[in-house]
């Protein structure tokens, strides 16, 4: 029997890219078995619902915590409490492939079938999605079968790797399927005849980009041509930033504190205002849109700004200084750009030749060669 196991999440930037391997199995792979395993409080415990072949695994991984011996301690006993509980999910599933793609749960289950691999027909992946890698992935890809990363400047952090693969980072089908219509703007409450600014802080929302379209409240108010969806996610409370805006007039800005259909709003986006995650790179340059990046730098590694600097080199996309960018400033470059008709196409087709529509195909078909290896 055909068994795949995905490992990881946390954010969007892991558990996204999953869960386009899971719509890609079910096509390529319908008669396999797949599960997930991964945190009951992480964002793939709410997106595997979506998919209800698969069987989600729960276990009581965490992040290392360098807060002192106390704390180092706690670390050890959770992880060795998350490797019981992935011994236990493997004698119940028995995975033949086990794909991680990342975050701190992705760690025991892969590094269990590396090990088991040795005497049993388990194989391995792992799947980088930034252009800097993490460390946990640095350190299993001496192990894996095969590395599969997003940007081929990743492969040179991986000398010890038996195999390395670029593939890219693979994105959901309704972002290629999505078109712009009246229906997709009355979803959101927009008006078709206006241009559209999509705002967004990855899964997790940001505090500083809601900041800035607030300092920049009455601007964007005199722009009757314009009109912004924003995205809080955890941010700040929608109702009250939603209050804030319409006390000062803003009317064209649209709040949503999360979108499900992110598909549908990136179908409607003539521009887009985001941090530099990979899946939402992935997301920008597969739709070929025109994008103002704003990397979160306490990111680890530091990985968003080095994301975005390959769009950038590209010209694919305009890149903002989260240190240096004072209130109010980043709209007033959002505002020059969005009349600037040459600069917004210009952007969307260098970033729709940097995307990579193939990258799940290319995944999917190292994941059903691993599948051959595992039965051979």
């Amino acid at each position: 029997m055909k068994s795949v196991m995905i490992a990881g999440g946390g954010t969007g930037g892991h558990v996204y890219p999953a869960m386009a391997m899971i719509q890609g199995l079910r096509q390529c792979m319908p008669e396999a078995r797949v599960a997930y395993v991964g945190t009951r409080r992480g964002l793939e415990s709410r997106a595997v619902r979506e998919f209800p072949w698969v069987r989600f695994f729960p276990i009581h991984a965490r992040g290392l915590d360098r807060g002192g011996r106390a704390a180092s301690l706690r670390a050890v006993a959770w992880t060795l409490a998350s490797f019981a509980e992935t011994v236990l999910i493997f004698a119940r599933f028995r995975p033949r492939v086990v794909v991680g793609v990342g975050g701190y749960s992705s760690f025991p289950p892969v590094l269990l079938a590396a090990m088991l691999g040795r005497i049993l027909p388990i194989r391995t992946a792992i799947h980088e999605q930034n252009a800097i890698p993490g460390l946990a992935n640095r350190w299993l890809s001496r192990y894996v079968d095969v590395v599969l990363v997003s940007y081929p400047m990743a492969a040179n952090v991986f000398p010890h790797a038996r195999k390395i693969v670029v593939t890219g980072n693979p994105i959901r089908e309704e972002f290629l399927r999505e078109r712009r219509c009246d229906a997709a703007y009355r979803e959101f409450g927009l008006n078709p005849r206006r241009r559209t600014v999509l705002v967004f802080g990855g899964s997790n929302g940001s505090p500083e980009l809601v900041d800035q379209i607030l300092a920049a409240k009455a601007d964007l108010a005199r722009r009757d041509d314009l009109q912004v969806l924003l995205v809080t996610g955890g941010a700040r409370p929608e109702e009250e930033v939603r209050r804030e805006l319409r006390a000062a007039g803003a009317t064209n800005v649209e709040v949503r504190r999360y979108i499900d259909r992110m598909a549908t709003a990136f179908a409607i986006a003539d521009l887009i205002v985001a941090r530099a995650g990979a899946t939402t790179l992935a997301e920008i340059t597969t739709c070929g849109k025109p994008a103002v990046l704003v990397p979160w730098r306490g990111a680890t590694d530091d990985h968003q700004w080095q994301n975005a600097r390959v769009l950038e080199r590209a010209e694919a996309c305009r890149l903002a200084d989260s240190q240096t960018t004072g209130k109010g400033e980043l709209v007033d470059q959002i505002l020059r750009l969005a009349r600037d008709d040459a600069a917004l196409t210009r952007l969307a087709g260098n970033a729709r030749r940097l995307g990579q529509r193939q990258a799940n195909s290319l995944i999917l078909g190292e994941i059903q060669t691993l599948v051959r290896g595992a039965r051979a």
